[in-house]
């Protein structure tokens, strides 16, 4: 085999730093009809957190300042990261201007032809996996109500995810209600969501979590899963074990989901599995259909389906290159496959998004799939044809405090 990279876009190899990159001009039109859309883009939290804390517990709120050539994430006075990592996130990526400016983001877009983007977070991924139970209504709603003006304030184009309530199932409604009223496009959910509010662990197939999925449902929003939980330990080698892992795929998300039995009783979810990529779903299926036949006196619940029909009709996955996961477009389903840039990211096309773009075309079959994929799909599954605007206002005001974050004010 020949000594280099396994990659079929040339312009990817020896690409500089995202925050050094210029976007790729056009060198040829798309067909007609192509709409660009990004099912997965990045821009980094302001520090909205502390001000809307109420004033007790405002030495416990998340903090994002840049200072010392990087964005420094904290939570409580903690850092979130090693503050040497900070500089480096800044140099790879963090300080692209678009990751904050939206007027500097949006002229990448308009150079790179990007229509619309969906925004997920940069940081508060990192939120899940901390110490800050007592303050989960504080900070997720302070932060949907943020992302709603920031997505605003691009003229239609930007458009959010936000957190609804997922530990505390009496509150989930309610905070869907919400995301709602401010035009949120979908909602994530953790990959590991730790525990509930009466401090026990969650886990999706668990009966007990059906009303977590009854309110997911009634509210039509699509679910996503990110991968970025995952924490790096110090050993050689890290930084790519941890990359290849997360890009291994939702195995186990998707699992829980289908083999207990949650799309069968709640028929009308829709869930996206984002950035890593496709071609994991075709081994997957075939595991699980071969599975689910070869042990149905261990395989509980009975399924009204094979579990490869639940991908088909409930499941997405989002991807920026995929040579492999392309050629197997016939066995995951061109319908069920969103690309997006993962703009400012390092691992994002921005730089060589029009040649992504074109690999895509040169990839599948027929336009007509190709234009799904690379956009027409992400309009209909995020309801992102009308151009974004916040549905009630944000409320500018402080959070109110939960009984816990009272409690802990205590503390």
């Amino acid at each position: 085999m020949p000594d280099g990279f396994v990659i079929e876009i040339p312009e990817m190899v020896g690409i500089p730093l995202a925050a050094k990159r210029q976007a790729q001009a056009a060198s040829r039109p798309w067909p007609e009809g192509t709409v660009i859309v990004s099912a997965d883009s990045h821009m980094i939290e302001r520090d909205c957190w502390y001000e809307r804390f109420p004033r007790r517990l405002r030495s416990k709120a998340p903090r994002i300042e840049f200072k010392e050539g990087g964005y420094h994430f904290s939570l409580g006075g903690t850092p979130m990261i090693p503050v040497e990592l900070a500089a480096g996130l800044c140099e790879a990526m963090e300080c692209n201007p678009g990751m904050s400016n939206v007027v500097a983001r949006l002229k990448d877009l308009d150079v790179e032809g990007v229509e619309k983007e969906l925004i997920f977070p940069q940081r508060l991924f990192g939120l899940y996996i901390m110490g800050h139970e007592e303050m989960r209504d504080e900070i997720f709603s302070i932060y949907n109500e943020d992302i709603a003006v920031r997505c605003a304030e691009a003229g239609g184009r930007l458009y959010p995810v936000m957190i609804p309530n997922f530990w505390d199932r009496s509150k989930t409604q309610a905070s869907l209600e919400r995301i709602k009223e401010l035009g949120g496009r979908a909602v994530m959910l953790p990959n590991k969501p730790g525990k509930d509010v009466a401090g026990k662990p969650i886990f999706y197939n668990d009966p007990a979590q059906d009303p977590l999925w009854a309110a997911l449902e009634a509210s039509g929003l699509p679910i996503c899963f990110h991968i970025g939980e995952a924490v790096l330990q110090a050993q050689h080698g890290a930084a790519g074990t941890a990359l290849i892992v997360q890009m291994q795929g939702f195995r186990h998300q998707w699992g829980m989901l289908t083999f207990g039995g949650v799309f069968d009783r709640f028929p009308r979810l829709k869930v996206v599995f984002v950035e890593a990529g496709l071609c994991w779903v075709a081994s997957m299926l075939h595991d699980a259909d071969m599975g689910y036949n070869s042990f149905p006196n261990f395989i509980k619940p009975e399924l009204a389906h094979a579990p490869s029909w639940y991908w088909r009709n409930h499941c997405y996955a989002t991807f920026m290159t995929d040579p492999a996961g392309l050629k197997l477009i016939d066995r995951i389903g061109s319908e069920t496959a969103m690309w997006s840039s993962d703009y400012p990211h390092q691992e994002s096309t921005f730089g060589y998004t029009r040649s992504a773009i074109q690999a895509v075309f040169d990839s599948v079959a027929s336009v007509e799939d190709a234009q799904k994929i690379l956009g027409k799909t992400a309009l209909d599954v995020f309801d992102m044809h009308e151009p974004y605007r916040i549905r009630v206002p944000a409320k500018p005001k402080r959070a109110r405090r939960s009984k816990a974050a009272a409690i802990a004010a205590t503390a």
